[in-house]
C-alpha cells in the first residue's frame, strides 16, 4: 500500500463504475467540485474509478445532469472491514483467543535442544540445564540464563564452554567441550621400518637397525625395508672348521632411516562426445503445504501444475510442538524450476582435453598433500564415437617408509 493510500483506506473508499454518453462531463463535474478522483480507467462508455465516502454521497447530482449510472464495484476501507468484523462476532472473538493463545505459546519454551556434543550425554546436558530453571513448559522470562550457563560449566567438567539461545518457542545450548588429553605414543625396541605403499627404491640411508633392501628394488606396501636389530657385544670368534658359525649377538632397537622411492599414481576419466544439459528457462513455479503425519494439506500453489521438463527441490521445515524430537507437523516447499534440453557437441579433440582435466582433478586428490609429481603420462585407452577415455599417469618421489612395533618373540 502506498503513503497517498493510506488515509482513503482508513476512512474508507468505494471504486464505482460509471456508465453512459456522457462519462467525460460526469468527470470533468466531479473534477470542477473540487472531488478526489483516483485509479481511473477509461473504456469505451465507461469509466472505473475509486472515490472516497464523502465524494460518492455527492455522486447523484452529477449523474442525473449527465444521465449517466453509477454502481459500485468494491467498497474498501477500514469502515467495511469494521463493518463485516460487527456481522461476524465469532470470528472476531475466534481471531481474539487465537492470538492470544499465540502470544502465551510464544511465551513458554517448549523444545529445549544441544549442539556442540561430541563426548558427552546431550540427556546430562538437558538435566542440569533443567536443575537451575531451563525446562520445556517454562516461561521464557522466569529463565536466567547467565545462571545457566555458568550451572552448565561448573557442573559438567568436560564442557569448556556453555551459551544459551532462544529462538521462538526452542531453547538451544551450545557447547564446546575440553580437548582430551592425548598422551603421544612413543614406540618402544622392537620397531621396524616397513614400505607405506609400493615403488621403487631410489634412496636408503639407515639411521638405526639394519637395512633388508637396496636402492633399485621394487617393494610393495608391508614389505621389511629396516629391521630393528643392531649388534650387540663383541662377535663370537670363529667356528672350527666342520662346525656351524653361531649367530652374532643383536639387540633390538627401534629403526630409524629414510627411505626415498620411485611411486606412480594413475586416475582416469573419459568424456562424451555428445551431451544433454538441462539449463532452467527462468520460470518457476512453486508449491507449499502442511504436512500433519501422513496427511498433506495444499495452502499455496497448489493451482500451478508444472509442465514440460522440470527440477524439483523440496525444502521441509519443522514446526515448534509440544514435545521434543522431531515434530510431526512440517512446511513441505516445493520448487519446481523449469528446464529445456540443450545438446552440447564436442569434437574429439575437445573431448579429450575434458578427459585430461577430469583425470588430473582426479588425480590431484590421490596424491599426498606437499608432495609434487616430477613427471606426468597420458594416454587415450578408449576413443570411439561416444566417449573419449584417457588415463594420467604421475610420478613421485617420497619417502615410503612407516615405523612399525614388532611383537617380541
Amino acid at each position: 500500500m502506498r503513503l497517498g493510500d493510506l488515509w482513503p483506506y482508513l476512512t474508507g473508499y468505494v471504486r464505482i463504475r460509471v456508465t453512459g454518453p456522457s462519462v467525460e462531463r460526469f468527470l470533468n463535474l466531479v473534477a470542477a467540485g473540487g472531488r478526489r478522483v483516483w485509479r481511473t480507467r477509461r473504456g469505451r462508455r465507461s469509466l472505473e474509478a475509486n472515490v472516497d465516502l464523502p465524494t460518492f454521497r455527492s455522486l447523484r447530482r452529477a449523474a442525473r445532469r449527465t444521465r449517466t449510472r453509477v454502481r459500485i464495484l468494491e467498497r474498501r476501507g477500514l469502515p467495511f472491514v469494521a463493518g463485516r468484523l460487527r456481522r461476524r462476532p465469532l470470528m472476531v472473538l475466534g481471531a481474539a483467543l487465537f492470538l492470544s493463545a499465540l502470544y502465551v505459546l510464544s511465551a513458554v519454551i517448549w523444545v529445549v535442544d544441544v549442539e556442540g556434543v561430541e563426548n558427552l550425554d546431550p540427556a546430562l546436558i538437558r538435566e542440569v540445564a533443567a536443575s537451575y530453571g531451563l525446562r520445556p513448559g517454562v516461561l521464557k522470562t522466569t529463565v536466567d540464563i547467565p545462571e545457566v550457563e555458568r550451572g552448565l560449566i561448573q557442573a559438567i567438567s568436560g564442557l569448556s564452554w556453555a551459551a544459551v539461545e532462544l529462538h521462538g518457542a526452542t531453547a538451544l545450548i551450545r557447547v564446546v567441550e575440553k580437548d582430551p588429553v592425548v598422551m603421544p605414543d612413543f614406540p618402544t625396541p622392537p620397531a621396524d621400518i616397513v614400505a607405506a605403499k609400493d615403488g621403487v627404491i631410489t634412496n636408503l640411508i639407515v639411521l638405526a637397525g639394519q637395512a633388508v633392501v637396496k636402492e633399485g628394488d621394487t617393494v610393495r606396501a608391508g614389505d621389511l625395508l629396516i629391521v630393528g636389530l643392531e649388534p650387540a657385544g663383541t662377535p663370537p670368534p670363529p667356528a672350527r672348521p666342520g662346525s656351524e658359525q653361531p649367530p652374532a649377538p643383536t639387540r633390538d632397537v627401534v629403526a630409524k632411516g629414510i627411505v626415498k622411492a620411485r611411486v606412480w599414481y594413475q586416475a582416469y576419466a573419459e568424456a562424451r562426445l555428445h551431451t544433454l544439459t538441462h539449463e532452467p528457462t527462468g520460470r518457476v513455479h512453486r508449491q507449499v503445504a502442511l504436512k500433519i503425519g501422513d496427511l498433506v494439506i495444499p495452502l499455496y500453489g497448489w493451482w500451478k501444475r508444472p509442465v514440460g521438463l522440470h527440477e524439483r527441490t523440496v525444502v521441509t521445515t519443522p514446526l515448534p510442538w509440544w514435545r521434543e524430537g522431531a515434530s510431526p507437523v512440517e512446511v513441505v516447499s516445493t520448487t519446481y524450476t523449469e528446464v529445456v534440453a540443450v545438446r552440447q557437441d564436442l569434437t574429439p579433440a575437445e573431448a579429450e582435453l575434458v578427459a585430461r582435466d577430469a583425470a588430473m582433478q582426479a588425480l590431484s586428490e590421490q596424491l599426498p598433500e606437499g608432495v609434487e609429481p616430477v613427471s606426468f603420462g597420458f594416454k587415450v585407452v578408449v576413443k570411439n564415437d561416444i566417449v573419449i577415455g584417457v588415463l594420467v599417469t604421475a610420478e613421485t618421489l617420497e619417502d615410503i617408509g612407516r615405523l612399525e612395533q614388532r611383537q617380541r618373540q
